[in-house]
């Protein structure tokens, strides 16, 4: 299945849906990470929470910025912003989902 096929607001979609779920994934870790590891006393700690957070920070920009760059590359500029646009847009309707959730929850 080739990107060609999807519209711009369908990936951009996609790119936040999947930039929620590794969130998601990665926020259910850290929640839990006392439970698996037990408490750490040592530099290790700061050292896989840091390594951690740069690799996150390189997984999601490739989420969002990945095909973006692409098109962009291609000189089809046009459709990289408007790609970044709709990436943004889903990405701020699933953070004000959330901040609704958590007033709800309360």
């Amino acid at each position: 299945m080739k990107f060609k096929n999807f519209s711009l607001p369908f990936l951009g979609f996609l790119q936040a849906t999947g930039l929620l779920l590794y969130i998601t994934l990665i926020a259910t870790f850290m929640a839990n990470a006392n439970k698996v590891f037990g408490p750490v006393d040592n530099f290790a700690g700061p050292i896989a929470f840091l390594l951690l957070f740069v690799v996150s920070a390189i997984i999601t920009s490739s989420t969002v910025l990945a095909r973006a760059g692409f098109l962009f590359w291609e000189k089809r500029y046009k459709e990289s912003f408007t790609l970044l646009g709709w990436t943004l847009t889903w990405a701020i309707f699933y953070l004000i989902s959330v901040f609704v959730i958590l007033f709800l929850s309360k």
